[in-house]
């Protein structure tokens, strides 16, 4: 089930940068004088938001430079009418993909409607560009629903979206902490075919879904899949809008 009011430690204030002090007034997150005994809440250390479990486990939005591609990889093939133009990130969460679309677009819009994992993106790139993270320069972080920014920005080359993966029916390896964590606070897109309609009515070129391999197709007309070893990159046309 979806949590949005985590506290954020009242002592935090005076250790954050004033960039991300200003936008978590902007979220208006609770604030909570200790640490809750039973609950999430947000944390710092070194000058960044952590998110810390109920039972310890912690959660430290850290964007790194990645690994350059290599090949004509699945992310490229279906991302190439993204290269030199403008790419809307529309389920940005902590910025791994987002970092990714900076390395072939000149603009990446970045968008998140959770109030604390906005916060934690926001600490990331704050963090990444005082470590000289250059390409972290191209990513511009908006907080809000991204069917309703969509819907307020001109067409874009390429829309970007990464649902919360499905759950597996059969029992394998869990996902990495900061997932599991992640889906425990925000639950399951139940919005994403909707999402993937408002997209299309305002990418110039395509948008792109990445989904794991288990799972079907978000919908039935994609043009192109392009698979991975974990995921696949599903490739959809624009649509017009209904009138």
């Amino acid at each position: 089930m979806p949590v949005n009011k985590i506290p954020l430690l009242e002592s935090c204030n005076a250790s954050l940068p004033t960039e991300l002090t200003e936008t978590l007034a902007l979220l208006n997150l609770p604030l909570c004088s200790s640490c809750p005994a039973e609950d999430f809440y947000l944390s710092c250390e070194n000058g960044s938001l952590v998110l810390i479990s109920a039972d310890g486990e912690k959660v430290r939005p850290t964007l790194t430079r990645p690994s350059r591609f290599i090949g004509n990889q699945p992310f490229l093939r279906a991302l190439a009418p993204a290269r030199g133009g403008t790419v809307i990130d529309a389920t940005a969460g902590l910025g791994g993909d987002s970092l990714r679309l900076a390395m072939i677009a000149d603009r990446v819009i970045a968008i998140e409607r959770h109030p604390v994992v906005f916060a934690l993106l926001a600490s990331a790139l704050i963090s990444a560009r005082n470590s000289s993270l250059s390409m972290v320069d191209k990513i511009e972080a908006h907080f809000g629903d991204a069917i309703e920014v969509i819907r307020q920005l001109p067409a874009i080359d390429v829309i970007f979206m990464d649902p919360m993966f499905p759950a597996k029916r059969k029992r394998s390896a869990l996902p990495p902490k900061s997932v599991r964590i992640l889906r425990d606070i925000v639950g399951d897109d139940t919005d994403d075919e909707k999402l993937l309609r408002i997209a299309r009515q305002h990418a110039a070129h395509r948008v792109v879904v990445k989904r794991p391999l288990h799972a079907p197709p978000l919908a039935d007309d994609h043009v192109a899949l392009h698979a991975g070893k974990v995921v696949r990159y599903e490739v959809y046309l624009p649509t017009r809008k209904q009138s």
